[in-house]
This record gives C-alpha cells, structure tokens and sequence, in this order.
C-alpha cells in the first residue's frame, strides 16, 4: 500500500507500473495462479504477466492508473494493443511443450489514490479468434 500522498509523486512512471504489477501478480496469487512471467518479450512485443492454472493460460495487460483514471485504463488497450499482447501470446505458446491449455485474455487496472489503492479485474476483457 502507498504509504503517503508524496510516494505517489516521487515514483517514476516506470516504477509506478512496476508497483502496479507487482499487486496484479500478488492478487492472481490470491486467487490461486501461478506467475509463470513478468514483461515476457517477443522481439516488440510485451505480456506484462503470464499466469496460469494447471488448464489455463491467462495473459494480462496491467495498466495502473490514478483513481478515477478507470476508463482511461481500459481505452488504453485498444484493438491494436490487444493485437499485440494476442501475437506475443501466440509466440509465448508455441515455445511450451506441456500440452494445450485453454487461453485467457485479463485487463488488470491498479488505482491509486494519496492513501490507498484498489484493483479492478477484467477476466476474458478481449478474445482472440483462431
């Protein structure tokens, strides 16, 4: 948690999303996943965290936002975006040997605010036709 108004301000973009992360990768902890990856890269493309089930593969795009920012979070993961995360997906599958497991596309939204933060999970937020 945010310990006061001033971290939020002192963090820089890229640690902000860091920290962002860092809660989704805790809360799919929570909810039972295992992280299999963090930033998986596929030359230009980017999965911020790959987790799974022992049948499930869940690719999720993590976009942490100040609170009020929710929409913006979501418009943030356009259709070219959400191409993106599918081609690296793609790419991230074809590398795994042990067998086919069912594919699932998350938006996770951290909001802030100067003392607190909450998060909004999207499960199946875009689907990819085969």
């Amino acid at each position: 948690m945010i310990a006061d108004k001033d971290t939020n301000k002192s963090m820089t973009t890229t640690a902000r999303g860091r920290w962002g992360e860092t809660l989704a990768a805790a809360h799919f902890k929570t909810l039972g996943y295992t992280l299999v990856a963090r930033n998986w890269r596929h030359q230009k493309f980017e999965i911020d965290l790959i987790v799974c089930t022992d049948d499930q593969w869940v690719f999720v795009e993590v976009k942490t936002r100040k609170k009020g920012y929710f929409e913006c979070a979501l418009e943030a993961v356009d259709l070219g975006k959400q191409e993106r995360i599918i081609k690296a997906a793609h790419q991230y599958i074809l590398r795994q040997s042990n067998g086919t497991k069912a594919v699932r596309f998350d938006i996770l939204c951290v909001e802030y605010g100067h003392t607190d933060w909450r998060i909004q999970h999207i499960p199946d937020a875009f689907i990819s036709l085969p």
